[in-house]
């Protein structure tokens, strides 16, 4: 199959579209058993949101806006990432008590160099976002972490965690992303050089540019954790089929 246009997503015929959704069912499944509530969000997202989060600073060359056929501006961008909408929707919001939420989502993002399965501007994430107090955020995602890499064996995509080099929030400026790095705040589950997951640990950075606040008024930490599903698709792709029939099956 060729990609579709200059996205570099494939169609999915049946087979692949079976495993596109097993591999979506076990993260939510995973999710679900840390506790998250299933939320469903548009592919749109409020350019203002995305200002707020520091996105449009850190990241102008990956924004994608809505715009009219006559090229007039819209206040809404494509959503680059699901995690994004949680914060928002709380923005403002005292929490009574720690929160994880799922939700799985189309992302999109201006990619200059595109690659299927690797590098493309539009593709699909399952995300588990956690928000509360410092020491269970850093105990769920750790579990979520653990389960995330199990069920990539399980599948038969043999990888370990690395520390990101692309930090997810505020890159800007080395000396910040060389920090972000030290203090391990994004991790990639890879596979074959193929970046199938990640851990974002955030501290109170989104709580306090959202105002989401605990019970006793401090700000929030939060972290997410990502799968990329076409990704997972694609590492699946490449193994022998009775192989991957196999991994879906036990999957």
């Amino acid at each position: 199959m060729v990609a579709d246009d200059a996205s570099g997503r494939l169609p999915r015929g049946d087979g692949e579209q079976t495993a596109f959704e097993a591999i979506d069912v076990e993260v939510e499944w995973i999710a679900r058993e840390l506790g998250s509530r299933g939320v469903h969000y548009p592919a749109l997202i409020a350019r203002s949101s995305l200002e707020r989060a520091g996105y449009t600073e850190s990241f102008p060359h990956l924004l994608l806006s809505a715009s009219r056929e006559d090229h007039t501006a819209t206040p809404w961008c494509l959503s680059p990432a699901v995690c994004y909408h949680v914060y928002a929707q709380l923005a403002g919001t005292r929490l009574s008590g720690p929160l994880a939420l799922t939700a799985r989502g189309p992302c999109f993002r201006g990619e200059q160099h595109i690659s299927p399965g690797v590098r493309q501007v539009e593709f699909e994430m399952r995300e588990i976002v956690f928000l509360g107090e410092r020491s269970w955020v850093l105990r769920q995602s750790t579990a979520a972490r653990a389960r995330v890499m199990a069920l990539a064996r399980r599948f038969g995509l043999e990888g370990a965690w690395h520390p990101a080099e692309d930090p997810f929030f505020l890159p800007a400026g080395e000396g910040k992303a060389a920090m972000q790095r030290l203090l391990g705040v994004k991790e990639e589950y890879r596979c074959g050089g193929l970046a199938l997951a990640s851990v974002n640990r955030h501290g109170t950075f989104f709580g306090d540019r959202f105002a989401i606040t605990l019970a006793d008024g401090a700000a929030a930490e939060t972290a997410c954790v990502a799968v990329g599903l076409d990704r997972w698709c694609a590492g699946l792709a490449g193994q022998p089929r009775e192989q991957r029939d196999c991994h879906l099956r036990a999957g």
